[in-house]
């Protein structure tokens, strides 16, 4: 099987520094709409088994497109983007920035239970994304596009990997980027990473 995951095209937030996460229910802008286009535009014949979003609107805007050729398609609350608690809907700001790199040094250093106030922790993360490629293992589909985020993505990328949580703030993903992984009944092997060559012919 092999995994098309990438992530959502860019928001107005996304263009003013604000904070999103889970509890951010943004939109794309014109700019986020195009990159979802030509991101359509590259893979759309290929022929996908299955769709999945998160229950966000700006992945499901982002595959509308997908889900408009009739490919069955899912929301899944597993792909939501990490909960960054009471920053959503703030503009960062410096004591923000150093918070963050805080918790980033903090997960590095091996303290998954370390979160923002209302936030998500990466044990959580962990937790949810372990179901999500439990759920992954059970498919019999050769081909499935997923769309989430890029705080999600950077931690599928490390547990897909088998990698610690630790490896997550490595793991960066441009609008629309994508990554492909292909599963061979037992492991998940990375093929691709951050590709956004649909946007550079644009």
């Amino acid at each position: 099987m092999e995994i098309y995951l990438y992530r959502h095209g860019q928001t107005l937030y996304n263009t003013q520094g604000i904070i999103q996460g889970r509890g951010v229910d943004s939109s794309l802008n014109e700019t986020g709409a195009a990159q979802a286009q030509a991101f359509f535009e590259a893979y759309k014949d290929v022929a996908f088994d299955r769709l999945i979003t998160s229950t966000l609107k700006r992945t499901q805007e982002t595959a509308r497109p997908f889900e408009a050729l009739g490919i069955p398609t899912e929301r899944r609350s597993d792909l939501d983007e990490i909960g960054w608690g009471e920053w959503e809907g703030k503009k960062a700001d410096k004591a923000m920035h150093e918070a963050y790199l805080g918790l980033l040094q903090a997960w590095a250093e091996g303290d998954y239970q370390k979160s923002l106030v209302g936030g998500d922790s990466a044990a959580d993360m962990g937790l949810r994304l372990t179901g999500f490629m439990n759920y992954l293992r059970t498919l019999n589909d050769q081909k499935v596009l997923v769309c989430t985020h890029g705080g999600c993505m950077a931690y599928l990328m490390a547990i897909l990997q088998g990698q610690p949580l630790s490896y997550m703030p490595k793991y960066k993903h441009k609008n629309t980027g994508l990554c492909l992984f292909h599963y061979d009944g037992t492991n998940f092997h990375l093929k691709l990473q951050d590709d956004i060559s649909h946007l550079n012919n644009k």
